[in-house]
């Protein structure tokens, strides 16, 4: 029972100590979205009748946005409306946020998995030839630009699998590709952290014992030296969600992918469905609400973390 009481006495304190970083960064993402960006229109020019657009920055303004925004969400319990009629920020959510779930889910347990997987790969292969498909490879995949992959990857089923429709959300296999894509860079990202622990690990005392033991070089490092680097790999879960989040960014936005990243670009007043470089619509509840759900997706890959490292009884 005791065991059970500090299990969830320590996910509190994480979650305790990171409110005060989040309430601040909310807090920015708050006085940046409400910043008074409307300009001024009036109409000169003697007969030509000409109308002119100018902007002047106002501190009365920009404090009437914060107030009425924050006085909306008290009185109306809601984070705003948005450009749909009779439609919330909450009912957006409710739509958008469980297709990036579905995404976001598989990218990041494929890029824990097989990230550590490659990363061990890459520290066993470093000093022969097979190094070219470890940590080359990794370098590789990481300096290509996800952008890239993804054009890439639609040229060659356009073009060559054209009858294959990998890229419609319409069908229940929509999430994998996108899954996939998203889970490239994060997947090296964790194959570089590995392999770098791994490494810190060499000439330790208690890889001389296990070698002398006649234990393979495989069941070393699964049994001795990974387990000592889980630390170092557990530690860097908040950067790895973060990785995620910014190539969810990307591949939603050139798939077309309706998710929480999509609605996001939206929401900031660039309509994708209509045509290339057209601004309307800024939605800031939007904003703001698809900012809470990111935060609240990296605390929960902080919190999963901390499960992995006491059910693996990591110190």
């Amino acid at each position: 029972m005791s065991g059970k009481r500090g299990f969830f006495m320590d996910i509190s304190r994480i979650i305790v100590k990171n409110v005060l970083l989040y309430i601040i960064i909310l807090a920015a993402l708050l006085l940046i979205v409400l910043f008074p960006r409307n300009p001024a229109l009036s109409v000169g020019g003697g007969n030509a009748l000409t109308v002119e657009m100018e902007y002047h920055f106002s501190w009365q303004e920009y404090k009437n946005n914060i107030v009425q925004y924050l006085q909306h969400v008290w009185n109306e319990k809601s984070l705003g409306d948005t450009r749909h009629a009779r439609l919330t920020v909450e009912d957006e959510l409710k739509r958008f946020f469980p297709n990036s779930v579905k995404i976001i889910l598989p990218a990041f347990f494929l890029s824990l998995i097989l990230g550590i997987g490659k990363g061990i790969f890459d520290y066993r292969h470093k000093f022969n030839k097979m190094n070219v498909l470890g940590n080359g490879l990794t370098w590789l995949l990481q300096s290509i630009p996800d952008f890239f992959i993804v054009i890439s990857l639609q040229w060659l089923v356009i073009f060559i699998f054209p009858s294959v429709r990998l890229f419609s959300q319409s069908n229940w296999y929509g999430f994998l590709i996108p899954a996939l894509l998203v889970s490239i860079y994060p997947m090296m990202y964790v194959a570089r952290i590995t392999s770098s622990a791994l490494s810190n690990e060499d000439g330790q005392y208690y890889i001389q014992v296990a070698k002398s033991k006649g234990l393979s070089m495989s069941k070393v490092i699964n049994k001795h030296i990974l387990r000592n680097s889980m630390k170092t790999i557990l530690t860097h879960m908040t950067s790895l969600m973060v990785h995620i989040l910014s190539s969810l960014m990307i591949v939603e936005y050139l798939l077309g992918y309706e998710g929480m990243a999509y609605r996001l670009f939206t929401a900031l007043g660039f309509n994708i469905s209509v045509h290339m470089g057209s601004f309307r619509g800024f939605e800031p509840g939007m904003i703001i609400g698809i900012g809470l759900c990111f935060l609240l997706l990296v605390l929960l890959s902080q919190i999963l973390g901390f499960i992995i490292k006491k059910s693996l009884r990591i110190p």
